[in-house]
């Protein structure tokens, strides 16, 4: 499916004309063509109906300028050094009986144990079997709303050189009631739209300032302070 050449039909009407090889946007010296673009869109599923509308080209567009503001290994780099500077955490937990329990569980992951193999032979919450106790990134707004509890605590310590935890579950009277062993999942592990997450989540401000960026107007204009691509209406 090709969907530029219907893109600039649609938008571009009563101006001249472009070559495949326009470049559509520059962040200093590199350059993203239209045939470029064409190929990250078909990539992700977007539609010629969807391309008219133009906010998927331009979160495209976007996407493509932080990369090159802030490259994904400098982002991946961040979050598994400290996945609270980069704004989240993703990990796989696994929940078990007591403490016991828990650091038997702990010492086997520690000794090179595969996370799923301890998740299918300890793990009590039958919620968690069908990600195989993956559960969603953690932001860095849920780790501040639940500050103090010993589990989201415990998530805000993980890294790539630290990445296992054991600690309790607490009912609401402050009661214990299971452990829970946390495993961080680095940059390497996570799913594409988790990396896109965490990367959505870099501040692109302070470094747009500094770079010279061109976006082909027929798609909008770049805006320095939110760091996105928007209308130029």
């Amino acid at each position: 499916m090709i969907l530029l050449p219907l893109t600039l039909a649609a938008v571009t009407a009563g101006c001249s004309t472009f070559s495949d090889s326009d470049v559509v946007a520059r962040v200093d010296d590199v350059e993203l063509t239209s045939d470029e673009l064409d190929a990250r869109l078909t990539e992700l599923g977007v539609t010629d109906t969807d391309v008219v509308q133009l906010e998927p080209v331009r979160a495209e567009l976007t996407r493509w300028i932080q990369q090159q503001l802030v490259p994904d290994d400098e982002i991946a780099a961040t979050y598994d050094a400290r996945p609270v500077d980069a704004g989240a955490v993703c990990t796989g937990v696994i929940v078990v009986a007591d403490e016991a329990a828990a650091n038997a569980a702990l010492a086997a992951l520690e000794s090179g144990t595969a996370f799923a193999d301890v998740f299918q032979s300890d793990n009590l919450d039958p919620s968690l079997t069908a990600t195989n106790g993956i559960i969603r990134c953690l932001l860095q707004e849920d780790l501040d709303t639940g500050a103090g509890t010993p589990f989201i605590d415990a998530m805000a310590t993980l890294s790539a050189d630290e990445p296992y935890r054991a600690v309790p579950v607490l009912d609401d009277a402050g009661a214990e009631v299971a452990w829970v062993v946390v495993r961080f999942r680095p940059w390497a592990e996570l799913e594409s739209a988790e990396s896109g997450q965490v990367a959505g989540l870099v501040d692109v401000a302070e470094v747009a300032g500094d770079a010279d960026v061109y976006v082909a107007s027929r798609y909008g204009t770049f805006d320095v302070e939110t760091g996105t691509v928007v209308s130029l209406g």
